[in-house]
């Protein structure tokens, strides 16, 4: 077996546009809400991080739900 040599220097700040459905969403914060929920390690950088998750999910979901909904026209 080969080992994988990457060829791109990790970067653990790099974005990515993912496509995700609202419900996988609505899962992924379930989860980490549960997980941080009286968690000692929420706290520091690992809050930061999650803080920002969240944020950005919600924001998500909120900026799809706050568009202006088209305005249909009956002739």
């Amino acid at each position: 077996m080969i080992p994988f040599k990457p060829t791109i220097k990790e970067d653990l700040n790099r974005p990515y546009n993912v496509t995700l459905t609202e419900g996988q969403i609505s899962t992924i914060l379930y989860v980490m809400e549960g997980y941080v929920q009286g968690n000692d390690d929420y706290e520091g950088q690992f809050k930061t991080d999650v803080d920002n998750i969240f944020e950005t999910l919600e924001g998500a979901i909120d900026s799809f739900y706050n568009q202006d909904e088209p305005t249909y026209v009956v002739k």
